[in-house]
């Protein structure tokens, strides 16, 4: 193997991927690919953990054999070779990637604008989905990660939907808003509950955050079991979050008795919603796009099949 210059200045043996590892790359392109997007060698030295720099990461796969006929390496996307395709397929496929990035990053400051709007009085507000990974299709919705006071979630969904709206019917060019995880302080923080799947830990840990760091931090620090799945990127999350040093912001407790009342009128509205726009997309058979709602009195999230999906493909390195 050639020399290279390691991320400690010291000249050493090229960096080389393990059969682990290189089953991992494939694994995590073709769940990238199932989405219609492209890994980044950033990303991918993140999940993989390896002892490597990106630059070294990059050759590592360009130069292995076994790998390099399956992805395609350029401008720091990996691409996925599919049957019959070639490399100029993969490489429209890049610019293809790097116009969804423009349009997600387009999108993150339309979130950050919209925010401005409802975000007082919430505790975290992030955006999430396809954007938060910067890979954006067109008509894609701006997915939002919320975090409310205690008993104060659905007052929050009355002000947001309402808002949203307004937004949508005023802004039509800018695509559509959509809370598609929200939770209250308890749920989210005092008394975390949830699936500890690859999947959740890699949404949470991507989300783009547009206030309530130290919020963030907090969820962060009750999840530890996020580290067993990406160690590398959690611990860099968890950093990232600490500088500021801030506490959590206490906003108190919102009414147990309205949030109630709020969940059983608004909540099954969003149930009525939820179920008209299913028999829609399946209608259109867009199966993949039909989504389940869990919709409580401190939770609120919906999940597309294509996303549970998703979850069995990260089952496979779950089980490595």
């Amino acid at each position: 193997m050639r020399a290279l210059v390691g991320r400690d200045g010291r000249e050493g043996v090229a960096f080389s991927l393990s059969k682990a590892q290189r089953e991992a790359v494939l694994v995590y392109c073709r769940i990238a690919a199932s989405s219609g997007a492209l890994l980044s060698i950033e990303d991918l030295a993140d999940l993989l953990t390896a002892d490597a720099s990106e630059e070294e990461l990059e050759e590592a796969i360009s130069s292995d054999q076994s790998l390099s006929s399956q992805v395609y390496v350029e401008s720091g996307l990996v691409a996925l070779l599919s049957p019959g395709s070639d490399r100029g397929t993969a490489r429209k496929a890049i610019e293809e990637a790097e116009k969804r990035r423009r349009r997600a990053l387009s999108n993150i400051q339309a979130a950050r604008v919209f925010s401005r709007r409802f975000s007082r009085g919430t505790m975290f507000v992030a955006v999430a989905g396809t954007n938060s990974y910067l890979s954006a299709l067109a008509g894609d919705d701006i997915d939002f990660y919320c975090i409310t006071k205690t008993d104060g979630m659905w007052a929050f969904m009355l002000k947001a939907l309402v808002l949203s709206r307004v937004i949508s019917s005023v802004r039509r060019s800018t695509p559509p808003f959509c809370f598609s995880y929200v939770m209250d302080k308890r749920r989210a923080i005092d008394e975390p509950r949830g699936l500890m799947t690859a999947v959740h830990a890699r949404d949470t840990l991507m989300a783009k955050t547009i206030t309530g760091e130290p919020t963030y931090h907090a969820v962060l620090e009750r999840s530890p079991w996020m580290k067993s799945f990406f160690p590398s990127l959690y611990e860099r999350r968890l950093r990232e979050t600490s500088s500021a040093q801030e506490p959590v912001p206490s906003l108190g407790k919102g009414s147990r008795i309205v949030n109630l009342w709020l969940f059983h009128t608004v909540g099954p509205y969003l149930a009525l919603k939820a179920w008209l726009l299913n028999r829609r997309l399946s209608k259109k058979g867009d199966q993949d796009a039909v989504f389940k709602a869990w919709i409580e009195p401190g939770r609120l999230e919906y999940a597309s099949r294509r996303y549970l999906e998703l979850g069995k493909m990260y089952e496979a390195l779950e089980k490595r």
